[in-house]
């Protein structure tokens, strides 16, 4: 399967599962507690779109340096680190969200691009 087709399914699942996963969460708790689960839903997906961004790039690097290609990988996971704390830093810090919430939309979020990637 090509990495466009892969990075769609992936995105595609990550959305309905924060969309259900926020829907449920708001019928129970309140809008609040979906946003949060938005957010968190949202964050792991922006991740996701970095990782097949950083690897469509070493993809097309390392057919001339392998090295090189590694060396993005690396680098793109260590940005893909960063943003994570900095995007929960403002979930948490700025927006003021509930954590569990967030949390649980951001896990769920990352449950579905491992289970899609690993097909």
């Amino acid at each position: 399967m090509k990495v466009e087709q892969l990075a769609r399914r992936l995105m595609v699942a990550q959305i309905a599962l924060t969309a259900v996963l926020a829907l449920g969460w708001g019928v129970y708790s309140g809008y609040f507690d979906a946003m949060a689960v938005v957010y968190g839903g949202m964050v792991s997906i922006v991740l996701a779109w970095m990782h097949k961004r950083g690897v469509r790039k070493a993809e097309d690097v390392s057919l001339r340096d392998p090295k090189a290609g590694m060396l993005i990988l690396f680098v793109s996971a260590v940005l893909r680190f960063i943003l994570l704390i900095v995007l929960l830093g403002v979930g948490f810090g700025l927006l003021k969200l509930a954590p569990q919430p967030m949390l649980a939309g951001f896990v769920l979020a990352q449950l579905g691009f491992l289970f899609v990637a690993r097909r």
